[in-house]
Parts: C-alpha cells; sequence; structure tokens
C-alpha cells in the first residue's frame, strides 16, 4: 500500500476516533448555557415565581425552580434544539437525564411532567410527583391513571434520574423505563418496562413544581440532557 494511502486511512481513523461516544445526545440543557435551553418559561412560572440559575457546591450551576406559596406552579416547557423548539414524535426513544433536589417535599401534582398538549386525550401521560413523603412515578393511560414506582425521598438530597421513554400513541405501544441513583428501578408489575400509551398528539417535558398550593417549593435542576439511548445521559 503507498504512502499516501496509509495517510488517508490513519487520518480517517483518526476523526472516526475523536467522534463523541455519545454521539446522540439530542439535547444539553446545562444550567450554565441559561435558561434559553428550554421551550418556553414565560406563562409557566408567573412572578413572584421565577426560573434562575443558582450555584450549587455539589452541582455547580444549576436551575432554580422557585414556587411561591401563592402560586401553583413555576415549570419549564419543552427544549430548543439548535435554537428552535424542538418537536418530538410518536415511533422515537428517549432517554431524559437529570439531577435534582427539592427544598421542600410537600405533597405536589409534579417535579416532572411529560405533559400532553393540543387534541389530547391523556393531560400527563407520565408524571414525578411527591405523594406523602415518596417519589411516585405515575402513568396515566386514557382510561386508568397509576402509581406504577415509589421512593421515599427527603428535603435537600440530591437524587439522579433517567427516564426513558419510547413514544406511542398506540395503548401498549410504547414504554417507560425509570433509573434513579444508577440503578434500573422495579414496577409495580414486577418488570423493568413498562409498556403503556406515551404520545398524545403533541408532548413536552416540564420539570419544576407543580402543585403543592399554600406551600413554597423550590426544586434544583442541573445536569438535564436528552439522548437516544441510556449511556447519553447516565453520567
Amino acid at each position: 500500500m503507498n504512502r499516501s494511502v496509509v495517510a488517508l486511512l490513519t487520518s480517517g481513523l483518526l476523526v472516526l476516533s475523536a467522534v463523541p461516544a455519545s454521539a446522540s445526545v439530542l439535547w444539553d440543557g446545562d444550567a450554565a448555557r441559561g435558561t434559553g435551553v428550554f421551550g418556553n418559561i414565560n406563562g409557566e412560572c408567573a412572578s413572584p415565581g421565577s426560573v434562575s440559575t443558582v450555584k450549587d457546591p455539589a452541582k455547580g450551576t444549576v436551575f432554580r425552580y422557585a414556587k411561591p406559596s401563592g402560586s401553583n406552579r413555576c415549570e419549564s416547557r419543552g427544549i430548543k434544539v439548535g435554537g428552535s423548539k424542538y418537536t418530538f414524535r410518536s415511533g422515537q426513544t428517549f432517554y431524559l437525564g437529570w439531577s435534582f433536589k427539592l427544598s421542600n417535599t410537600v405533597n405536589n401534582n409534579a417535579v416532572f411532567q411529560w405533559k400532553s398538549y393540543g387534541n389530547h386525550i391523556q393531560n400527563y401521560p407520565v408524571v414525578l410527583k411527591m405523594i406523602d413523603g415518596k417519589l411516585s412515578l405515575l402513568q396515566r393511560q386514557p382510561d386508568v391513571t397509576r402509581v406504577i414506582w415509589d421512593k421515599p425521598i427527603g428535603a435537600n438530597e440530591w437524587h439522579k434520574v433517567v427516564l426513558g421513554l419510547h413514544l406511542s400513541d398506540q395503548t401498549t405501544g410504547g414504554w417507560v423505563e425509570l433509573y434513579v441513583d444508577g440503578a434500573q428501578q422495579t414496577f409495580t408489575d414486577g418488570g423493568k418496562r413498562w409498556a403503556c400509551r406515551t404520545f398524545d398528539s403533541v408532548n413536552d417535558p416540564k420539570w419544576g413544581v407543580y402543585g403543592a398550593a399554600g406551600s413554597t417549593v423550590e426544586n434544583y435542576v442541573g445536569g438535564l440532557k436528552i439522548g437516544t439511548i441510556y449511556a447519553d445521559v447516565s453520567g
């Protein structure tokens, strides 16, 4: 083989080796980039509530969702990719990863929502909320809502969550996976993948605090990423 061909092959190998292993990362919601990484905050967190960035001694720059007692919610909606709001579609698979810390574990409607919009029948196919001191995962089918997993957590504790979603508008065509603090969780049916309907016309992820009327709650959120495989967001 002549030297020019070897040089080209070597160069190509070097380029390939420079491609990051997590090449399927769709969205990096690093708080250091500011709230512009989200699709929308206006209208989702009315004053005196706020979404801001703060320094955390354990996690560095994180988002702080500050929901005052007189408000019912303080959230962000959706994500921006390449400067434009991203549209999630049926048939796709995503892994959403983030770390969070709650200032108050009072009962609430949601600290995360996979929320439906448009001509929908489910409202929220998947939700994480606090119920009686437990972080609880709810899955809403068109006809019933179930708590499919829960775990006691305390205030001011950091926890890492990865939520796997295969999107489908068929009754059991989609699925949910859940990883907490690095361990895949088992659902109430004894399995680790819950078959269900996960897409409902238009869906967006929402982080923050929804509900907990009458209580002040701050949700600190960092390390936000969305990818197409678990390894994209598990670090």
